[in-house]
């Protein structure tokens, strides 16, 4: 696979921002922790998926693949993701 440096980067510092905001959100007291995870912290992973999935095709990627498929989990990384395996409660 052909990676586009330059789009990874920019897509990983946009996760890496939201992953920023989401410490900071963590660190208020007054915040839910429960909302954040569920929340706040979705939106890292999604940014992180994005980035793995159009590290390739670039920018490209936004016009020509479904909203759904670039935030799925990719499916080049090595983790199961058997539906059977333990939720968090």
């Amino acid at each position: 696979m052909s990676v586009d440096r330059q789009w990874l980067i920019d897509a990983l510092s946009d996760a890496l921002e939201a992953l920023s905001e989401t410490v900071e959100r963590l660190e208020d007291e007054r915040l839910d922790p429960e909302g954040i995870l569920l929340d706040d912290l979705a939106n890292v992973y999604a940014k992180l998926n994005f980035a793995v999935n159009t590290a390739a095709t670039g920018p490209a990627a936004i016009d020509t693949t479904d909203h759904d498929e670039l935030i799925q989990w990719p499916e080049c990384m090595p983790f199961d993701r058997d539906e059977d395996s333990p939720q968090m409660s």
